[in-house]
Order: C-alpha cells, then sequence, then structure tokens
C-alpha cells in the first residue's frame, strides 16, 4: 500500500512540474510574440475624436509616373555663333550694344586695317598683271596666226599667264577667308556684318581700340528655343521615350513652367554616375530661361488607372509597409500593403487594399503607437 502511495506521488508531483513548465514556456511565447500578431486597434468614440482622425474611401483612379531629370540649360548649338573680327586693325565704329536684337546683313562695326589695305593692294595688283598677261597671251596667238610670231613665243605667253592666273585666284582666296568682298576697293576699311539674326549676348569692342583679326567681336543667339541637358538614372529608363513631353522648372524661376520634349536619349552609361544623358527642348517663355541655368525637367509618363493614397497613411515596420483600414465603426486593422511611385504626396498601392475600402489618412501614426505600446520602445 505504501508502495503505491508513493508511485502515486511521484507520479502527481512529474504532472505537477510538467504544467508548471508548460504554463511558463506558453508565458514566454506570448511575450515574445510579434506585435504585427496584434493587427486590430479599438477606439472609443471619444478617443477617436481626440486622436483627429481622419479616413478616406479608396478610389481607382488615373495615374502616372512623374520622372525628374536634373540638368542645366544650353542655347541650341545651331542658334548661336561667334562673330570675329576677322582682321587686325582699329576699331572705328560700333553700331551695337548688348542685348540689341540683331538682324542677318545688319552693320555690327567698321575697322581700319592695313593689313586690308595691304591683301586689296596684292589682289589689284595681282588682278592688273592677270589682265597684261591675258591680252598678250591673245595678242601673240594672233601673231603666230598670221606666221608674224615664232610658236615658242606663244608657249611663253601661255605659261606666263597661267602663272599669272593662279596669283590672282591666290589673292581672291586671301580676301574671301577673311569674309571680305572681292572688288577694286584699295581702301583698309572692312565692315563687319552680321551673319544672323538674333539677341547680341557680348560686346568686345570698343572705337578707338585694337583688335586682332581672331577676337570675337560678339555672340549672337536666337533663344526663342534652348535645350536642357539632363541626366536619366538608370531605373527611370524603361520609363522613359524620345518624345515624351514635360515640364522645365528652372532655380531661378520656381513657379513658372516651360513646355519642352525629350528630344534624345543618350547610347552610353556614364560610368561614374551611372546615368545617360538626355536632351530637353523646350519653348522660351517671354526670354526668362537664360544660358546656364541649373533645373530640373518632369516628365509624367506610363499613365495607367491604379490606387493612390496620401504619403502619410503608409507606417513602416522591419522595411515593410503598412496602413490602417476601418473595416467597421471606430475600428482599424493593420494591413500590409506593397507600394510603387510616389507622386506630388500620394503613393501608388500595388496589393493589399482595393476600392471601396476606408483608409486612415490622418493619425495613422499615433494609431501605430496605440497598436505597439508594449514594444513601441524598440521601434
Amino acid at each position: 500500500m505504501k508502495k503505491q502511495n508513493l508511485i502515486l506521488l511521484t507520479s502527481i508531483l512529474f504532472i505537477s512540474i510538467a504544467i508548471y513548465f508548460w504554463k511558463l514556456n506558453q508565458s514566454k511565447n506570448s511575450v515574445e510574440s510579434s506585435p504585427e500578431s496584434k493587427e486590430i486597434v479599438k477606439l472609443s468614440l471619444e478617443n477617436r475624436k481626440n486622436l483627429n482622425l481622419e479616413t478616406e474611401v479608396i478610389q481607382t483612379e488615373s495615374i502616372q509616373t512623374k520622372i525628374e531629370l536634373i540638368g542645366e540649360t544650353e542655347a541650341v548649338p545651331d542658334a548661336i555663333i561667334d562673330v570675329p573680327t576677322r582682321i587686325s586693325g582699329r576699331i572705328t565704329s560700333v553700331f551695337f550694344v548688348e542685348g540689341d536684337y540683331i538682324k542677318k546683313g545688319q552693320k555690327l562695326a567698321t575697322i581700319d586695317s592695313p593689313e586690308l589695305a595691304k591683301l586689296r593692294s596684292s589682289y589689284l595688283v595681282a588682278k592688273s598683271k592677270f589682265t597684261a598677261a591675258e591680252q598678250n597671251s591673245v595678242r601673240i596667238q594672233s601673231l603666230v596666226k598670221m606666221n608674224l610670231a615664232a610658236k615658242q613665243e606663244f608657249i611663253d605667253a601661255e605659261a606666263n599667264f597661267k602663272v599669272v592666273e593662279s596669283e590672282k585666284n591666290a589673292a581672291e582666296e586671301n580676301l574671301r577667308a577673311n569674309g571680305l568682298s572681292i572688288d577694286n576697293s584699295a581702301s583698309g576699311v572692312y565692315t563687319v556684318i552680321a551673319p544672323r539674326s538674333g539677341l547680341a549676348l557680348s560686346r568686345n569692342a570698343v572705337p578707338g581700340s585694337m583688335v586682332l583679326g581672331n577676337q570675337i567681336l560678339t555672340t549672337i543667339a536666337e533663344l526663342s528655343e534652348l535645350w536642357f541637358q539632363a541626366k536619366i538614372f538608370e531605373n527611370d529608363l524603361k520609363y522613359l521615350s524620345e518624345g515624351d513631353s514635360g515640364k522645365i522648372i528652372l532655380n531661378a524661376y520656381p513657379d513658372l513652367e516651360f513646355d519642352g520634349t525629350l528630344e534624345h536619349i543618350g547610347e552610353k552609361v556614364d560610368p561614374e554616375s551611372r546615368t545617360v544623358h538626355a536632351r530637353v527642348v523646350f519653348t522660351n517663355k517671354n526670354r526668362k530661361a537664360k544660358i546656364g541655368l541649373f533645373g530640373k525637367a518632369i516628365l509624367m509618363v506610363n499613365k495607367r488607372n491604379g490606387i493612390q493614397i496620401p504619403e502619410e497613411s503608409i507606417q513602416s515596420y522591419q522595411d515593410r509597409k503598412f496602413i490602417f483600414l476601418e473595416s467597421k465603426p471606430n475600428e482599424f486593422h493593420w494591413i500590409e500593403i506593397k507600394t510603387g511611385s510616389t507622386n506630388d504626396g500620394k503613393v501608388e498601392v500595388l496589393s493589399g487594399t482595393q476600392p471601396g475600402d476606408l483608409v486612415v489618412t490622418k493619425a495613422a501614426f499615433e494609431l501605430k503607437a496605440i497598436l505597439f505600446k508594449s514594444t513601441f520602445g524598440g521601434e
């Protein structure tokens, strides 16, 4: 009998110990369980008012991906030209100031140039010799036909004519290369003519000053259109195509938008910045844009229908995104979502919710604090 009682007591003891450790383990698991298992927050009407909580109904709407390209403005290469003096000398007159609108063919300045006088003198001498040699060749050819001169004389005259002709042609080319007219003038005065219409961006000339032939007198540019030279990041290439329209916003004019078109996407990735060159052509409103201004090009692409919610509705936890949906009055569910692009404070939701759901748009952070109140300090 005593043996049976001993066995019974021993069994009861083992069972009690087993129950104790089981409950201890359950309690430990409960404490260590992730806050994610607590998916619902219930509020009283008074607490909801204190939080100033707001919700809105999720709807399907038209969405576009917003791509921003950083860059700077530049003149269209074919619309800008440097105007050199072309020849050394002394400036006698200047007929424009910086900022003037110049018309093609307009006089810009006059230069009194000894070098020009020498070039024209050389041309006139060569032309005079050419005329004399030509007449002499014709005269001797006539005499040969009448047997009044030897044929060798004609050959010599013709050879001399060819030499003089080449000297005349060289003198003409010297004048032409310097942008000078080929005429009978012996003057050393040279007039600089505007080769195109546009704005005079500079004036590097003062009457009475000496200039060299390679000095730039002014730069003329037509600035009704400009280029915006930008960089495209690798991740954005899939969204963009040549011909996409967009807006240019310059740092100097943050409230002014210029209409532009993505004209060119480069073929090579910059190994350092990992970007591809892009060129956006835009219309220069009221000549506001200037060459060399920094800014950004905004391109709205990949138009589609989808769901967008305010950025403040989304809460992060362990590199994941969550929102609160009001499934019942004053009862809020903690739901994981997948997000897409962000545009103007709104985030595209790819999965986790659907049209008609009631999402918390204000006080979502406070709801998260309530949900995680036991572990919030470690968040």
